[in-house]
């Protein structure tokens, strides 16, 4: 019997990854989030179509890695200066593997290292349940507007 090895590995995220960022974005919110958001939710949440330049504008304004298990992009994390984590998303078929708290842990190491305290996160309730088993505690439910629906999340924070 052979077994295969699944190696995740982190990479800085460059401007250059706006599209598979996207891709990931769109497969977590279409297809990971379904136990938790109704279509209508989801689709306003993702969008029609990702815009690539609005990706890189956005990938440039922060700290991020870029997750690959055996070479393949399944997740993102970005911190935006100095202690907040902006985007967080792993594709469905990765998740449960490591891969955020990969992500997270390593990014928690980049935000101690320059200066941060504690770090904070605007969640949505699938995503809830992973902060929380990460050391994330609730500081407030809110909703936001997206394509005229309303979006619930929460807002959590990590002392570090």
């Amino acid at each position: 019997m052979t077994t295969t090895k699944t190696t995740i590995d982190l990479r800085p995220l460059l401007a250059k990854d706006a599209e598979v960022a996207a891709e990931i974005f769109v497969d977590a919110v279409m297809n990971g989030t379904t136990n938790h958001c109704s279509e209508e939710e989801r689709r306003a949440w993702a969008g029609p179509r990702p815009d690539p330049e609005r990706w890189r504008d956005r990938i440039g304004g922060s700290v991020g890695l870029m997750a690959e298990r055996n070479g393949v992009p399944v997740g993102l994390m970005t911190l935006v200066a100095p202690d907040h984590i902006d985007l967080a998303f792993v594709r469905p078929s990765a998740a449960g593997s490591g891969v955020g708290t990969a992500l997270l842990e390593s990014l928690t190491m980049i935000a101690r290292a320059s200066g941060a305290t504690k770090l904070t996160a605007d969640v949505s309730k699938a995503a809830r349940p992973f902060f929380e088993r990460n050391g994330f505690e609730l500081v407030r439910e809110q909703s936001v507007v997206r394509r005229g629906v309303a979006l619930r999340n929460y807002v959590m924070r990590k002392p570090l």
